[in-house]
């Protein structure tokens, strides 16, 4: 007994020093019943779904895409699976999407991880792809092998088409990440699904093809959850600065406006510090200058708080700017600019979306479904409150709207950092 409990607590101890804990394999459920494929339902075109031999076996059909999806919905979770090709299709994974009437047919839309078929997609296995229904922003490669930290020739390399491959798919809070084959292939950043079903597919084909799944498991993690920072009409949770103007209508739109002569920035700021998170907000601008601060820090200066700002003003929107106070922050001014991209998807006198992840070092903002900016910025603040503002010196008029945050705990934050 004295060795078996030796040789477990230096197992232990050495998968603490490794940096990452593995889940054992009794925390993971099989998504099927080794029998049929009962739990499962298809949508789309008319490819045959079977169960074989331990295996799915997806084989081509008529018409459009084929999913076969699962019946329950999956938030957080790590998803383990093999597969393999007996003729060549293009292929591919689902993850948290959702369906939608188009006629008479059904139309499955969402994040997928694709499948090399050995053809056209031979360099795509890992990457994620957006599928939308011809959504301009939406639709198209999210991440294509140019994940943080991955290596674009290894990860390109990583797939055997003609080989059982072992993915793995981890989606935690505002992110997606793949493996195959145990390399690194994507590594998104995004809040636009936080929950939804998996989804195997069959691509439309003009020749046969047939592609097999096993050993399906998956481990379920706490849901995340999104909280609203607008919770009533005298903002009672929020600290409402003595500049600008804030007043709420009866469907929760925040009208917020500020005049030149007011000296001071306008500001609705949170009583809460915030560590790794993901916040967004909804906005229509009527003119002038806004922000979002995230990660700021109090001051008693014209700004009310230091660090940064997700910028609010048009062409710039979601370029970051960092409001500068020596023993705070050392530095000021643009931190990252991609305005060309901002003026792109920014919706002129319409309601946009802006959003921000900041999880440890990795910083990323969201505007409109398009990423604007990610980076690692080793200098940031690592905890703040976060606000919204109105620029002093200046006409300001700004519509808001579903203001919220989702907290990122350090056992998410490991495992999207791992």
């Amino acid at each position: 007994m004295r060795r078996l409990l030796t040789f477990s607590y230096v197992s232990l101890c050495l998968a603490v020093f490794s940096g990452v804990v593995k889940a054992a394999d009794n925390d993971f459920t099989s998504l099927t019943n080794g029998t049929n494929l009962d739990g499962w339902i298809q949508r789309g075109g008319n490819a045959t779904f079977s169960f074989e031999d331990g295996c799915i076996v997806g084989k081509r059909g008529d018409g459009p895409n084929s999913f076969l999806c699962t019946e329950k919905e999956y938030g957080n979770f790590i998803l383990k699976f093999d597969c393999k090709f007996d003729k060549p299709i293009h292929s591919g994974v689902q993850l948290r999407s959702h369906v939608r009437t188009d006629g008479d047919r059904e139309v499955v839309y969402g994040y997928q991880c694709k499948i090399a078929d050995g053809g056209s997609f031979l360099t795509s296995s890992g990457c994620l792809y957006g599928i939308y229904g011809g959504d301009p922003i939406r639709d198209r490669w999210l991440d294509h092998y140019s994940a943080p930290g991955a290596d674009t020739e290894t990860a390109s390399k990583a797939f055997q088409w003609q080989d059982w491959n072992s993915f793995e798919i981890q989606c935690v809070g505002p992110t997606i990440k793949t493996w195959v084959n145990g390399v690194l292939c994507a590594n998104y950043f995004d809040t636009a699904s936080l929950k939804g079903f998996i989804g195997l597919e069959v691509h439309a084909s003009e020749t046969d093809g047939q592609i097999r799944w096993k050993n399906l498991v998956l481990r379920e993690l706490p849901e995340s959850v999104w909280v609203p920072l607008f919770k009533d009409k005298e903002f009672s949770d929020l600290w409402v600065s003595p500049a600008g103007k804030w007043e709420m209508d009866d469907e929760g739109i925040v009208h917020a406006w500020s005049t030149a002569d007011q000296s001071r920035d306008g500001m609705l700021k949170t009583p809460f510090v915030y560590r790794d998170f993901a916040a967004r907000v909804k906005f229509k601008q009527i003119g002038g200058n806004s922000g979002m601060y995230f990660r700021g820090v109090e001051i008693d200066k014209p700004h009310w708080l230091a660090g940064y700002q997700n910028e609010i003003d048009a062409n710039a929107t979601g370029s970051l700017w960092e409001v500068r106070e020596p023993n705070i922050v050392d530095r000021g001014g643009w931190i990252l600019r991609n305005f060309d991209t901002a003026a792109k998807v920014f919706k002129t006198g319409e309601w946009n979306e802006l959003c921000v992840v900041a999880v440890g070092d990795r910083l990323v903002t969201i505007l409109n479904g398009q990423e604007i900016a990610n980076f690692l910025d080793p200098q940031c603040l690592k905890m703040g409150k976060l606000a919204l503002q109105l620029h002093g010196h200046s006409n300001t008029e700004y519509y808001f709207k579903d203001w919220e945050v989702l907290t990122v705990t350090k056992e998410q934050r490991d495992l999207i950092e791992r």
